[in-house]
């Protein structure tokens, strides 16, 4: 997707009437402010009231500042609308989605941002939290198999909202602010999802310049060809659930894209209080009486005070960045979003979404879904840290060694412990994590000294690959024109040659790959193994992903390519007589086997399991590893196309 930069909008508009004053309670601070105005003589109160109110027209005019960011992430690209989509409705299961809730939560896990201002308050788009929650839903389109309940919560999972309520770390709470660089252990949160179950549709035309929806009232922007922008307070803004629009030609579209962020302004309340205060100055100055004039300094509170110093802050802020052409340019339109909320935080208030949706072609007219009722579904869980999603695991449990990012010491990369504690100060322009020891720098490979604190440089290596046990680690080297793998000891003895292009550690062997077609067997200490005519080996589920676990169970294959069943201990349980042997996706104790016809043209297939006993005759002109939506095995007999319960069909066709 190409982010499509648009522009930054500044508004700086006229001001609303001041709003009645209301009676807040003095606090310590504003009695001595008052004091001091009023054992002024009244002259220099009266020329220091002037100064303070040129000053709060200038505030004021500035409090109706707004900012709204118009960048999109869009392909840019228009496409033809052929027919329309279904009208939309709500029409999932309630029950179901409690359910597959339920489940995300209880597989819920935490990744942890490691910086030195990860715990920083400042407001980021876009930037990364401290910490990110992940289930094992987040699977994706590019993975083989998507079982059906992962599919059908995706669409809920941004809708998950997580209420961080306890951190701890070593077994003990800890405050959020006494975090920093600390790996923890766990989070009590509450999560919840709101799932609408009812809804009200709302029109808008291409003419309209506002909409008006009960007590809010939407404000557009502009509609062009296929992309509209919108103005929706917040309130509304968050019961919407969806956008539709229909093309010149009366055909309905969903949405192709949509981004949507906060239009920032001035908080209500910091306006109304600075034009209380110049109301309350512009009085004083009117009196004539300095006892009555300086009574009616006794209306001022601390929410004058606070807005006033609170906007100077803010207006130097803005004035100072507005004079910084080559600041603003460095920092682009998302930076510069991120700059006026950090400095206008104190102040700031959130009225209105700014939203833009894009359809695949021109549009016509708008359709938004409002939710007008719903269902608050919840959960109590204790989330566990765990860089699940990365395998193997790039460091140790207990013992991590944690890449950080410093943002005080010039934007790089160093090394700390699990208790936050700085191991490598931050030089690296690069950092890369291969193992709990071993980084990759600036492009060049490192040795991480724990004991010594030190960074020691692997130069005659040109990556690490994987530790197969304490000492023993396989790293990759450039022999000739090629990149070899070879095993070393102590990063520094070599056991195994660099002369194989892959190596893989099992439970009781090592396989080490010369070419594609040839490996070499080894014992876990690295002595090299009898073959028994296997040429090349791998795990019978290879090439799969499934959720489901394997036994540990291989595929050899002889000279003459034929293959054959083999067990973790190298044992052959079939002879080299099959053309292929592939595991169905979601039965780990059956296997596909294939053999050829008598004229060669083709395949028979059968069925054999997990010690090499054919179990169904080879007569099947296919036999598909993937069961049909209905949970039967799809299969062909005689040139004619069936599917059959598994265990029924093991039954009837038994061998």
């Amino acid at each position: 997707m190409k982010f499509k930069y648009l522009f930054i909008l500044l508004l700086i508009g006229s001001f609303l009437q001041a709003c009645s004053q209301k009676n807040e309670p003095q606090t310590v601070e504003a009695k001595k402010y008052i004091a001091t105005l009023q054992a002024m003589k009244y002259d220099e109160l009266k020329s220091e009231l002037k100064k303070d109110t040129a000053l709060l027209n200038k505030l004021i005019k500035t409090s109706t500042f707004t900012l709204q960011l118009t960048s999109h992430f869009s392909s840019g690209e228009k496409s033809a609308v052929e027919k329309s989509v279904p009208e939309f409705d709500i029409n999932h299961n309630q029950a179901k989605i409690t359910e597959l809730f339920n489940d995300y939560c209880k597989h819920l896990s935490f990744e942890q941002n490691f910086s030195d201002n990860a715990n920083s308050e400042n407001f980021s788009l876009y930037g990364q939290g401290l910490f990110r929650y992940e289930s094992r839903f987040y699977l994706t389109d590019d993975d083989h198999i998507i079982k059906e309940k992962d599919s059908l919560f995706k669409p809920y999972i941004p809708s998950v909202i997580t209420n961080e309520k306890a951190y701890f770390f070593r077994g003990k709470k800890i405050a959020k602010a006494d975090i920093g660089m600390k790996r923890i252990d766990s989070i009590e949160a509450d999560l919840s999802l709101k799932l609408p179950t009812d809804f009200e549709k709302l029109s808008i035309e291409k003419s309209d310049k506002t909409v008006e929806y009960k007590d809010d009232k939407i404000e557009i922007e502009s509609i062009k060809e296929n992309l509209a922008q919108l103005k929706v307070p917040i309130a509304l803004y968050s019961e919407i659930i969806g956008y539709q629009a229909t093309n010149g030609k009366n055909l309905r579209m969903n949405t192709s894209a949509l981004s949507s962020t906060p239009m920032l302004s001035i908080d209500k309340k910091v306006q109304e209080s600075l034009k209380e205060l110049l109301a309350i100055f512009t009085e004083v100055l009117k009196e004539n009486d300095e006892k009555n004039a300086k009574g009616k300094l006794n209306k001022i509170n601390q929410n004058h005070l606070d807005a006033k110093v609170n906007m100077t802050e803010f207006d130097a802020s803005l004035d100072k960045l507005s004079k910084d052409k080559a600041k603003v340019e460095e920092l682009g339109d998302v930076g510069l979003y991120n700059e006026i909320a950090n400095a206008s935080k104190k102040v700031l208030g959130v009225r209105t979404q700014f939203v833009l949706v894009e359809f695949p072609d021109d549009i016509k007219n708008i359709d938004v879904f409002v939710a007008t009722k719903s269902t608050l579904l919840q959960n109590k869980k204790m989330v566990k840290y765990g860089n699940h999603y990365l395998n193997p695991k790039y460091f140790d449990e207990s013992k991590p060694n944690i890449v950080f990012y410093s943002h005080e010491n010039g934007r790089k990369f160093g090394i700390s412990n699990r208790d936050g504690e700085t191991i490598i100060k931050p030089t690296f322009g690069e950092l890369r994590q291969l193992a709990n020891e071993y980084f990759m720098g600036d492009e060049k490979l490192y040795w991480l000294n724990v004991a010594d604190k030190k960074m020691v440089a692997l130069p005659q290596y040109k990556n690490f690959v994987q530790s197969l046990k304490p000492g023993y680690d396989v790293f990759e080297k450039t022999v000739g024109e090629d990149d070899k793998y070879g095993v070393v000891l102590n990063r520094d003895k070599t056991i195994l040659p660099f002369a194989y292009y892959q190596i893989e550690k099992h439970d009781n062997f090592i396989i080490a790959s010369k070419t594609h077609n040839l490996d070499e067997l080894y014992d876990l200490n690295f002595k090299k193994l009898p073959n028994k005519g296997i040429q090349n080996i791998r795990t019978v589920d290879n090439f799969i992903a499934s959720d489901i676990k394997f036994p540990a169970i291989f595929v050899g294959e002889d000279i003459n390519k034929k293959k054959a069943l083999v067990d973790k201990n190298l044992n052959l349980l079939t002879s080299f007589k099959y053309e292929f042997i592939s595991p169905f996706f979601s039965v780990n104790n059956y296997y596909i086997a294939g053999v050829r016809t008598a004229d060669g043209s083709n395949y028979w297939y059968g069925i054999i399991d997990t010690n090499g006993k054919e179990v169904v005759p080879f007569i099947f002109c296919n036999i598909s590893e993937e069961f049909d939506k209905n949970g039967k095995l799809k299969f062909c007999l005689k040139d004619k196309k069936e599917a059959m319960d598994f265990k029924a069909f093991l039954q009837k066709y038994k061998k």
